[in-house]
């Protein structure tokens, strides 16, 4: 064997094992035929080619030791390295068969392929076995055998070469072990883009089914055990208090006296466009308490609509920023439920009302949507239409994407030929590092955050343009524009990660279709971003029963609280008369205590100690 052998003896594994995990996907497919096969046989077919990109990734992240040993095999005991070699791939095809099996009947009960709750189960595995039928058990272990038998045969028989007098070649072993690790380096993070691969990459089609299909089982197992690696995941971390009582007080909290709300719409049917804002921080808007001039086009329609003036963003990223808009879930300390298909496909989703109601509904993004899995968490919203940055390929991109004076354009174009009523949304990209939005740079101050500022500067104006082109549209006038950032972001006024000011962002209703005298009007009480869904639906006279942590701000009687997260974990929890944060990664630490009477101080502590301690229990229990 040669140094020549050698290279293809390592892309004969590779492609092993991306023909090895068709065939697990040919048995899942073959498995829930009868739902699989509820779609069009072309976009069956689909599952394929969209699978390929993850399946790569989960491949190269087996390649890693292969490299690893071939580089020895050149060098030293060609024979003993290559031995090892043959035994790590039976260990990985029994494994991965295991997994690829045994979730089999997983995905009939749950709806979800085998992830990190499967070791619940670990501690009794004859539960499994008196559920299932014994006819059932004896097929799978029969699957499961065969599945391992073929695989090696095969294994050996096409792939696995003896090494019979390596002809060395010193030369070789350094540039091959180099540009290995760069290609399963550049492999598993899914290419050269800016966001590494996401399990939502493989998300195509409005059937979910398809795309858990498209999922690589090996890739979505790994994922689920890193993104829980840190909890037990038989006990909530954030326990202070018996569950009964967290939930009691959770409970006094939703409860209201009675329901007076008030309607400030003028119909209950508008089209609904929903601005998503990237980044943007309450300081941004002078009637928040910010700075003027940063985005005076907002503070003009500021003016003419309903503006939330003290709403908190529950987290720090885009992708919790997302669950809390759409689906009324609170955002978790060190976790997020998007990342995880398995959690965030049993959330609710405000578009299931609005579709309910008659609505047409869109998603607009001009970036990637993987980050975070934010595509998959939209896909399983089933909105009408999803579109991001790749969908569109007449405008000059950014290193993120394309920027927002042209994806509004694309909004405005979404708007014209909409299906009435309807619900389109848009997730603007500009203010997120690195700012290179094509455009000048009039902000002179703000220090480190200037480029920030300017970006802001930047889409105020795109959305100056927007509203301008909207006005002479005839669905303007019955449609009700909403404005919220997905979350905040450091300014020149405040630069400390974990006090509220932090989480401030904008919220404000817009549009014709708001009454006249509620028009400019400043909402001044605590609301949470989580509030969005609840208050919307309301306003809409759409139930919103299932979305229990978002509350309705528009009724009078609804008390105010909201709560936020931050990234080292801890939560801040505001109320009328101040707020403090919890640091519980040191020992449940109490700071930044700031409230008008030092008694309710003990009352808060419990409150957002219950808070998170729900959070997470619904989180888990996902």
């Amino acid at each position: 064997m040669n140094w020549k052998q050698l290279v293809i003896y390592t892309l004969k594994i590779l492609v092993f094992w991306l023909v090895f995990f068709q065939v697990g996907r040919i048995i899942f497919i073959t498995y829930h035929a009868p739902k699989i096969f509820d779609s069009r046989f072309i976009e069956v077919l689909k599952i394929f080619p969209n699978s390929l990109r993850l399946d790569i990734s989960a491949a190269c992240y087996m390649m890693g030791l292969p490299i690893v040993l071939i580089f020895f095999i050149s060098l030293i005991w060609g024979k003993y390295f290559n031995i090892i070699l043959k035994y790590y791939c039976y260990i990985l095809i029994i494994i991965v068969a295991a997994i690829t099996v045994f979730e089999l009947d997983l995905y009939s009960e749950w709806g979800v392929k085998l992830n990190y709750k499967a070791f619940l189960y670990l501690e009794h595995p004859t539960e499994a076995f008196r559920v299932l039928p014994v006819t059932k058990i004896i097929g799978l272990f029969a699957l499961f055998g065969a599945y391992i038998f073929i695989s090696i045969y095969s294994f050996n028989k096409l792939i696995y070469t003896k090494i019979e007098n390596y002809t060395r070649n010193w030369l070789f072993p350094i540039p091959f072990f180099a540009i290995g690790a760069i290609g399963v380096g550049v492999g598993l993070r899914g290419g050269l883009q800016q966001i590494p691969i996401q399990q939502s990459e493989c998300y195509f089609s409005s059937d979910n089914d398809l795309n858990i299909a498209a999922t690589n089982s090996f890739w979505n197992f790994m994922n689920s055990i890193y993104q829980n690696i840190e909890i037990d995941i038989r006990h909530n971390p954030y326990t202070y208090y018996s569950d009964s009582v967290s939930q009691q007080i959770i409970k006094e909290l939703y409860t209201i006296e009675k329901d007076t709300t008030v309607y400030i719409l003028s119909t209950q049917r508008p089209n609904v466009v929903f601005v998503m804002l990237e980044s943007w921080s309450a300081d941004l808007i002078k009637y928040c308490g910010g700075d003027s001039g940063i985005a005076p086009v907002f503070e003009s329609l500021c003016d003419d609509g309903y503006l939330f003036t003290k709403c908190y963003a529950t987290g720090e990223r885009s992708d919790q920023g997302m669950a809390a808009m759409w689906s009324a879930f609170p955002s978790q300390p060190l976790h997020s439920i998007i990342s995880q298909p398995d959690k965030f496909q049993h959330l609710p989703s405000m578009v299931n009302n609005f579709k309910q109601a008659g609505y047409y509904t869109s998603y607009m993004f001009g970036g990637q949507l993987i980050y975070g899995n934010i595509k998959g968490y939209m896909m399983s919203n089933k909105f009408d239409k999803i579109q991001e940055g790749k969908d569109f390929s007449d405008y000059p991109e950014g290193r993120l994407g394309i920027h927002d004076g042209y994806m509004f354009n694309e909004l405005l174009k979404e708007c014209n030929t909409a299906k009435q009523p309807f619900l389109n949304s848009f997730f603007t990209l500009s203010t997120h590092n690195p700012y290179d939005m094509p455009c000048a740079n009039p902000i002179t101050k703000g220090g480190e955050e200037k480029p920030y500022l300017n970006s802001a500067y930047y889409t105020d104006s795109c959305i100056g343009a927007f509203i301008k082109e909207a006005k002479k549209r005839p669905w303007y006038k019955n449609t009700l524009f909403v404005f919220m950032a997905d979350h905040s972001h450091n300014t020149p006024q405040h630069t400390d990660i974990s006090p509220s000011t932090h989480h401030s962002i904008p919220f404000l209703l817009y549009g014709d279709v708001i009454k006249k005298e509620y028009r400019g009007y400043k909402h001044n009480k605590v609301v949470s971003q989580v509030d969005i869904v609840a208050t919307l639906l309301s306003q809409l006279n759409l139930k919103h029963d299932e979305f229990t942590w978002s509350k309705n701000v528009l009724n009078p009687y609804t008390k105010e609280f909201a709560y936020m997260v931050f990234s080292w974990d801890g939560d801040t929890w505001v109320r009328p008369w101040g707020e403090l944060s919890v640091h519980h990664g040191d020992n449940n630490r109490l700071f930044n205590i700031q409230v008008s009477d030092s008694s309710k101080i003990p009352q808060m502590e419990t409150e957002a100690k219950s808070y998170l301690q729900e959070v997470f229990r619904q989180y888990l229990a996902k």
